[in-house]
């Protein structure tokens, strides 16, 4: 018999494969499921069902994660988002506020800290 459990479907978008394969080892062991992409363009290809939330890096070469959750808005994606950056300041900080983001953390990341992140934004 299948479980009627719906697990947490978790979108990460981060052109640093070091930082994707973290995040989803970690999130997987803590049993989410979690589809990677290394590029806002590889994500706007290749994106099956909406997510329960999105983790965005910020600085990616394509299309930065402001720009991302702008296309995201217009389609209708109104799934939390939690934007990661090694590069972060206080205004990149309050632009993310004006923008809708949900969370703002720092890399590297504390896995402990997103995933604490990660339920209270889906509470």
């Amino acid at each position: 018999m299948a479980s009627s459990v719906k697990k947490t479907l978790v979108h990460v978008i981060d052109d640093d494969e070091a930082v994707r394969d973290s995040i989803d080892a970690y999130l997987t062991l803590k049993g989410m499921v979690v589809e990677t992409f290394g590029s806002a363009h590889e994500f706007l290809v290749h994106a099956g069902a909406s997510p329960d939330i999105f983790i965005l890096d910020v600085n990616m070469p394509d299309i930065d994660g402001f720009m991302l959750l702008q296309v995201l808005r217009e389609k209708g994606e109104l799934a939390p988002a939690i934007f990661i950056t090694g590069l972060g300041d206080p205004s990149m900080r309050l632009r993310a506020g004006r923008a809708g983001v949900a969370a703002f953390l720092d890399k590297p990341l504390n896995p402990p800290d997103l995933l604490e992140t990660l339920w209270r934004l889906l509470a």
